[in-house]
């Protein structure tokens, strides 16, 4: 199965296009196999389009397409390594942000009270813009604040005000 491609150039070939080129988007890889392996004709056109359009059925499209590719480079090792290179930038940077937030820790339980203040705030701001513009009777402002304050007091589960405001607004529309 082998393209005269090793499986060190797959790997180093996935491992800096899904790192370096695939930030904010993970078809970075796709241009990058085109310009290094199908313009090149080391990989076929048509595999590389199957692989492209197989990829999308699968969840993680960008896993199916790299693993593919990586198989039809070099078989089964072409695979697991394409396939190890495309994980290794999430994992480095899921280490790194794990072990940062731990370091942090302490500092965000401190700020945390600090920062609820201003949180509130830019949240009753939003709300009260997306109150105004539904011109909301007094009596219906006044029963969303003690609605608010209620589901604050008791600490409620997040699921079970979201299905009682689902269940009231069926109500209203259908009064």
């Amino acid at each position: 199965m082998s393209h005269g491609v090793s499986a060190w150039e797959v790997f180093i070939v996935f491992l800096l296009s899904t790192s370096v080129f695939s930030m904010g988007g993970g078809n970075g890889a796709t241009a990058i196999v085109q310009s290094h392996w199908v313009a090149n004709g080391v990989l076929n056109p048509n595999l590389f389009a199957w692989a492209v359009s197989l990829s999308y059925l699968t969840p993680g499209p960008k896993v199916g397409f790299i693993t593919g590719i990586g198989y039809y480079l070099d078989g089964l090792v072409g695979a697991l390594v394409a396939g190890i290179a495309c994980c290794i930038p999430s994992i480095v940077s899921s280490a790194g942000i794990s072990y940062g937030l731990q370091r942090m820790t302490p500092f965000l339980y401190r700020l945390g009270y600090a920062a609820g203040f201003p949180i509130a705030a830019m949240i009753a701001a939003a709300a009260w813009q997306t109150a105004r513009t539904l011109h909301l009777k007094l009596w219906e402002e006044v029963a969303v604040g003690l609605i608010t304050v209620w589901v604050g007091w008791f600490d409620l589960p997040i699921v079970w005000v979201v299905l009682a405001a689902l269940a009231a607004g069926l109500v209203w529309s259908l009064w």
